[in-house]
C-alpha cells in the first residue's frame, strides 16, 4: 500500500491477448478483501486466461492514520458515488479518468469487489437480470440482488457489451470474506469463459429493486440497547445480525427520540419517491419493520448511516434460478 501511494492501475498479460476482463477494488479505504486477493495473485505470478486491467483506488484513504479505517478522505465524496457527472472534484476527477481508461482498454466485463458495511454474508449486486450478470455474480456467491437505484456507482455503466457487477464479499476484517474473494478472483482470472453458467444445477436466489434507508445527514444517532431520550434515533446495537436474513413484519430497528418525528427518515425508490411507510412503521417511538423484509448492509458505523444509509431493504426473495 504504502509502495502504490495513491490511486493505480495495474495490467498483466494474458494467454489470450485478445481479451480483456477489468477488475476494480478499494473504491472504499476500509474495504480490503478484493486488495488483498489482488495482492496474493499478483505474489504468485500466475498467467490469467485473458488480459486483465486493476485498478485499486482508495489507496490514501486506505493509509490514513490506522490502516483501512477510513472508508474515504474527510471532506471527500464517496467514491463510488462519484461515476455520473459532475466530475467538478478529485474523486470525480479519478472517476472520469477511470472511465476514459476502461473506455480505451474495452474489456469483456468488470468486477467490482467489495466488503459490507457490518457483518455480513457474501452477495452480489448488479443492474441487468441477464444470464451474464449472474453467471459473474456465480463466480463468489449464490444471492444476487438487482438493483434500480442510480447513485453514481461505477456498475451503473453496465451494458450488454460489457457487464459489470458488485460482489459484497462480508464484513471487512472477517477471514471468510478474504477467502471468498481470492476464490472467487481465482475463477475470475483464470476460466476461460466467466459469462456463461456451466456449472449444473447452479442456484441463484434473486432479490429485485432494493430501497435505502436514508437519515438526515445533520441527525444525531447512537447505538444501544436501549432508547437514548436526547437523540434523534437510537439504533438497536444488535440489528447487524439481520444482514441478509430474514426480518419479520415487527422486526424492531430503533427508537426515535423525544423530540424527533419520522421527518428525519427517508426510503426512496428509483422513481425518488419516499415509501417509507410500505417498509417501515412506526409504534409511539419505536420503528419497526411493517412486513417481512430482507435487510442487508446495515451498517453500525455512524458516518456511514448518516452520510451514506443505515441499511437497504427488499421484499423476501422473489425467486431462485436454478441452472442446468
Amino acid at each position: 500500500m504504502n509502495q502504490l501511494g495513491g490511486p493505480v492501475m495495474i495490467t498483466v498479460e494474458g494467454h489470450d491477448r485478445s481479451r480483456t476482463r477489468a477488475i476494480c477494488t478499494l473504491l472504499h479505504g476500509n474495504e480490503p478483501s478484493g486488495l488483498k486477493a489482488v495482492h496474493r495473485w499478483l505474489r504468485s505470478g500466475g498467467t490469467p486466461a485473458v488480459n486483465i486491467v486493476c485498478f485499486i483506488i482508495s489507496v490514501k484513504a486506505a493509509l490514513t492514520e490506522e490502516l483501512y479505517k477510513h472508508r474515504i478522505l474527510p471532506g471527500q465524496r464517496d467514491m463510488n458515488r462519484c461515476f455520473s457527472p459532475p466530475y467538478d472534484d478529485y474523486n470525480g476527477a479519478i472517476a472520469e479518468h477511470m472511465l476514459a481508461l476502461i473506455d480505451s482498454y474495452q474489456p469483456e466485463c468488470m468486477i467490482d469487489i467489495h466488503n459490507t458495511s457490518g457483518r455480513s454474508p457474501a452477495f452480489g449486486v448488479a443492474t441487468h437480470e441477464d444470464p451474464a450478470h449472474e453467471a459473474l455474480i456465480s463466480l463468489f456467491t449464490s444471492h444476487l440482488i438487482i438493483t434500480d437505484l442510480t447513485l453514481g456507482a461505477i456498475m451503473e455503466m453496465s451494458n450488454s457489451v460489457m457487464p459489470v457487477v458488485t460482489v459484497e464479499c462480508g464484513g471487512a476484517g472477517d477471514v471468510r470474506s478474504d477467502e471468498l474473494a481470492v476464490d472467487g478472483l481465482a475463477r475470475y482470472l483464470y476460466e476461460e469463459h466467466v459469462m456463461r453458467l456451466p456449472h449444473d444445477g447452479i442456484q441463484i436466489d434473486l432479490y429485485r429493486h432494493p430501497v435505502r434507508l436514508e437519515l438526515h445527514p445533520n441527525s444525531q444517532i447512537e447505538f444501544a440497547d436501549m432508547a437514548i431520550p436526547d437523540v434523534d434515533l437510537t439504533i438497536r446495537n444488535n440489528l447487524e445480525e439481520h444482514n441478509f436474513g430474514t426480518a419479520p413484519e415487527g422486526t424492531h430497528i430503533g427508537w426515535l427520540g423525544e423530540h424527533c418525528g419520522a421527518r428525519i427518515l427517508r426510503v426512496r425508490n428509483a422513481a425518488e419517491r419516499d415509501v417509507f411507510s410500505t417498509f417501515f412503521r412506526l409504534e409511539g417511538r419505536k420503528l419497526l419493520t411493517a412486513r417481512p423484509l430482507k435487510l442487508f448492509m446495515i451498517t453500525g458505523n455512524k458516518s456511514i448511516a448518516l452520510s451514506d444509509c443505515l441499511l437497504y431493504a427488499s421484499f423476501e426473495r422473489e425467486h431462485t434460478i436454478v441452472h442446468s
